[in-house]
């Protein structure tokens, strides 16, 4: 089960990405298009550093204390190159969405069906060759 990752950027802006069992927030959000700060991938140096504000999640164990030391792991800080999510989490970014490439999307898709979920909102399921780049 997919969990959703909500990262709040320095500026304001909170973008969604989901992660896949076993996934690593980094790998995430890479794969959906949000560069978020990265360098040396093996939880060495501590450039993606966030703080995690909500979800339970595995830290992993590669990681040196220089990049993450007990005491912030114990505050809530992660490396998101490490960090796997094992529910649905809230991350802080200490970085702007700009810098991260977090801009819109655009993607091709038709409507295949539409569903009245209540008496004020209604479900649409959409069909389309570049959808699967987001899952």
């Amino acid at each position: 089960m997919n969990h959703r990752i909500a990262l709040n950027f320095e500026d304001g802006v909170t973008r969604f990405i989901h992660a896949a069992p076993g996934e690593t927030v980094a790998d995430a959000a890479y794969r959906q298009g949000i560069n978020i700060p990265l360098d040396c991938r093996d939880g060495a140096c501590g450039t993606c550093q966030c703080l995690a504000e909500a979800g339970r999640y595995a830290l992993g164990q590669d990681y040196i204390d220089d990049a993450l030391s007990a005491e912030e792991a114990a505050r809530g800080y992660v490396l998101t190159c490490q960090m796997r999510a094992e529910s649905d989490c809230v991350l802080r970014v200490p970085a702007s969405s700009t810098l991260c490439r977090t801009g819109q999307a655009r993607y091709e898709a038709r409507i295949s069906e539409v569903r009245q979920l209540s008496p004020s909102t209604i479900g649409l399921s959409l069909r389309g060759e570049a959808l699967a780049s987001l899952a």
